[in-house]
């Protein structure tokens, strides 16, 4: 009876500990799985795997394979432009790791790194430059805080691909050799450090010799050890010469792959250009007074002004120097003139001169306002505010009381072709074209997402 009572303890502890494993290995199977998934394109069921790896890992507490998980799950998300789900993922996992932080009493800036980059990456793909702007800069920040020569590396990347994509190709350039000197002064680093570590065993070889009678063995010793320093030398400086030739050899057809890239995107300006001339000839054989023809012909203007714009994002406007004050008393003028409503049309702007683009400004601002009164009904309000940043930054503020910007609208507001409508109700064009005119202007144009009684939209500018 003792017998059988032992094995039936002995199997039930076995049990325990097969469950206990089964768990613990839980998280690496979902997280398997997942990747799996990935490689076979079945998206979906892999962005849910990796959101279940990613609670599991959470629940055991190792965040640095929580936050890989989430990562992915955040990028299969905005492959389908599923922004809204892909910030949240990115939001929880920093409140994972700023709660791992505060059990450890230690900073984690190298698990930050990846949740930052995939938020600019998102910034980027919605046309928010300036957002995406700040998340760079977050991320050299996080960067330096980690001093990791492999995260230096990886934003040095990050930084060219986002200066290519503005089309700052000289930027790009000078980050890509950045990134080349980067690299050779750290395999010059570690070549050092090898150096000095053999030289420091050299050394005490020695003085281990000198301490010793001048023998003939200790002769042959130290021989012996300075063939062996000079080999060990000669291998890591082929190492290095390897390594070294193996990075231009990436770096080269990165430029290839980015220039490839830039050739495509010349590719497309130009067939747009080329539809928009074709219908010209047409559009001349109809009769301008139908609303129809008429919103063809400004599309067909709008598709050629953006893909012009695209084309010369790199080459900046002329600037000349204007009172702030009476400029923009002169826009609002434009628009009372135009407004069939009752509304209360105010400018606030301290009488300064600045240097301004101001063709370009006017255009953007006229259109912002435009926009302002014709979503904002009798007793409302816009209003045309200027403020000074700093030294070499301002802002124009365009605010109204209207009826707002829905969610769904708010992440293709500067997205072109982003729906399909009715052109004699408005082609959705005129935003893009304007932020691609604010980027040319060494700027930004954004929706401020906190304003929640209309809309308003910021256009800041730098000099």
């Amino acid at each position: 009876m003792k017998k059988i009572l032992l094995i039936g303890l002995v199997a039930a502890f076995c049990l325990c500990g097969h469950s206990r494993a089964q768990n613990q290995n839980s998280a690496a199977d979902l997280m398997k799985q997942a990747q799996e998934n990935l490689d076979k394109h079945s998206y979906i069921t892999a962005r849910y795997l990796f959101l279940q790896a990613y609670n599991a890992f959470v629940a055991e507490g190792d965040y640095a394979q929580a936050v890989v998980c989430g990562v992915n799950a955040c990028a299969l998300y905005h492959r389908e432009n599923y922004y809204k789900e892909s910030f949240e993922v990115l939001t929880r996992a920093d409140q994972m790791v700023s709660e791992g932080e505060k059990k450890s009493g230690k900073q984690m800036p190298a698990l930050r790194y990846p949740i930052i980059k995939e938020r600019m990456r998102m910034y980027l793909n919605m046309g928010k430059t300036g957002n995406a702007k700040t998340q760079l800069d977050q991320l050299e920040d996080v960067s330096k805080k980690a001093d990791s020569d492999s995260l230096k590396t990886d934003l040095l990347y990050t930084q060219a691909a986002y200066f290519y994509t503005l089309r700052q190709n000289d930027k790009g350039d000078a980050t890509i050799r950045q990134l080349i000197e980067e690299s050779n002064r750290q395999q010059a680093a570690e070549a050092q450090s090898k150096y000095d570590t053999l030289k420091q065993q050299y050394d005490t070889s020695l003085q281990t010799i000198e301490e010793k009678d001048s023998s003939l063995f200790a002769k042959q010793y130290f021989i012996v050890s300075l063939g062996i320093l000079s080999v060990i030398l000669a291998a890591a400086l082929v190492g290095v010469a390897v390594i070294l030739l193996r990075f231009f050899v990436l770096s080269r057809k990165q430029k290839k792959a980015i220039a490839l890239a830039n050739e495509h995107n010349e590719l497309k300006t130009q067939f747009i250009q080329n539809i928009s001339a074709q219908m010209e000839p047409t559009l001349a054989t109809l009769d301008d007074r139908q609303p129809g023809v008429q919103a063809l012909r400004g599309f067909a203007q709008h598709i050629q002004e953006l893909s012009d714009l695209e084309q010369s994002l790199s080459e900046p406007y002329e600037a000349e120097e204007k009172n702030v004050s009476t400029f923009c008393e002169g826009l609002m003028e434009k628009i009372q003139k135009a407004n069939q409503k009752d509304l209360a049309l105010s400018v606030n702007a301290p009488k300064l001169n600045v240097k301004i683009c101001p063709e370009q400004l006017e255009y953007i601002l006229l259109h912002l306002l435009e926009n302002a009164v014709r979503y904002t009904s009798d007793g409302g309000k816009v209003t045309l505010d200027f403020k000074k940043r700093g030294a070499h930054t301002h802002q124009f503020i365009v605010t109204d009381t209207g009826c707002g910007i829905s969610e769904e609208q708010r992440a293709k507001l500067f997205k072109p072709f982003s729906e399909i409508k009715d052109l004699t109700q408005g082609d959705g064009l005129g935003l893009p074209i304007c932020s691609l005119m604010a980027i040319r202007m060494n700027g930004s144009l954004t929706l401020d997402e906190g304003y929640t009684k209309g809309a308003r939209f910021i256009l800041e500018l730098h000099a």
